[in-house]
């Protein structure tokens, strides 16, 4: 009898662990989908985690590195304005909600584009006029199926409109040339690539690799270049609705050391340590990304002439943190 039990026992575990056995074993299709007409907001926050050494202290604060915190979390909204019947797609992306917070050695300072007030503060007051004139403006964007963006449109005339605030406005000058260097088409463009990284061509099962590549420079930075490693780690949910957990691992180099810049004669040399990781889960069904994190470490240093007339050395160790998810209606 006691046999018989044990024997039924393992019928039953076996059965019962079928489904996920299956659901292990098959291989999954990844392709954003999109509907013509359709829309989806993503919440995306970045948060940047920067310790200074090396340079010069603000009045008042005491000597030492200098740690310095920022984020920005933007309610992007995507609509797909037109769809092919290969499934590539036009998107229009608008910035309907905008929150910076920074705090480091001068104080804190939160600007949020949904606050009914604003703070005092002539900074907050010029960043907060910045906000506003982005909120309800729009980019177009044509993405293939397996998220390759071919062409960005929009975001330079963005830039063009926070530039004439700025001439009006000299308090908002800091933060508009932060936003400014995010704004233009061709860094748009970069940013897109790695919210929307590009998929696998094939069907992929577990343990199956994909790569993909990003470039970016500016006057500041040079010239970087990386390359992203994605591995499907797991298809969990259900056969009809499979999710698909996806590893990133991230490398950066500095291809081009950009020329001395400004005054002090500044270059940027970007550390040998630079990488990330990250994860994406992806609802294949519906082929749309469900949640999204990445946490990139950015050493660098940069080299300068100092206030005596002496070349100084500043060490920048800084981490950025990306996270994205579906805000659901």
């Amino acid at each position: 009898m006691k046999r018989v039990h044990t024997l039924a026992v393992l019928v039953l575990l076996s059965i019962a662990a079928a489904p996920n056995a299956q659901i292990v074993a098959q291989t999954v299709t990844l392709r954003y989908h999109w509907t013509k007409g359709e829309s989806r907001s993503y919440r995306v926050t970045t948060r940047t985690d920067s310790t200074i050494t090396g340079a010069p202290a603000p009045p008042g604060a005491p000597p030492g590195p200098v740690t310095v915190t920022q984020s920005m979390t933007q309610m992007l909204k995507f609509t797909a304005d037109e769809v092919t019947t290969e499934g590539a797609v036009t998107l229009r992306q608008t910035f309907q909600s905008i929150r910076l917070d920074s705090s480091g050695p001068m104080g804190t300072v939160v600007v949020d584009s949904a606050a009914a007030t604003t703070p005092d503060e002539p900074m907050a007051q010029g960043m907060r006029k910045l906000l506003d004139a982005m909120i309800g403006e729009s980019v177009t964007i044509d993405m293939a199926p397996d998220g390759a963006v071919r062409r960005v449109d929009g975001a330079s005339r963005i830039a063009d409109k926070i530039a004439k605030i700025v001439a009006a406005d000299p308090a908002s000058g800091g933060a508009a040339q932060s936003l400014r260097g995010q704004l233009s088409d061709d860094a748009l463009k970069t940013a897109l690539e790695q919210t929307f990284p590009r998929l696998a061509l094939p069907p992929v099962k577990g343990g199956d690799t994909w790569t993909g590549q990003l470039a970016m420079g500016n006057q500041a930075i040079g010239r970087i270049t990386g390359r992203s490693i994605f591995t499907l780690k797991a298809i969990e949910g259900t056969p009809e609705a499979p999710l698909a957990r996806i590893a990133i691992a991230l490398t950066l180099h500095q291809d081009v050391v950009p020329l001395p810049s400004g005054p002090a004669g500044m270059v940027m040399t970007l550390g040998a340590a630079a990488k990330g990781v990250g994860e994406i889960l992806f609802g294949a069904s519906k082929g749309q990304i469900q949640t999204s994190t990445m946490k990139t470490d950015l050493p660098s240093s940069v080299v300068m002439t100092g206030p005596d007339g002496r070349p100084t050395t500043v060490d920048n160790k800084t981490t950025i943190t990306m996270t994205m998810a579906l805000v659901e209606k």
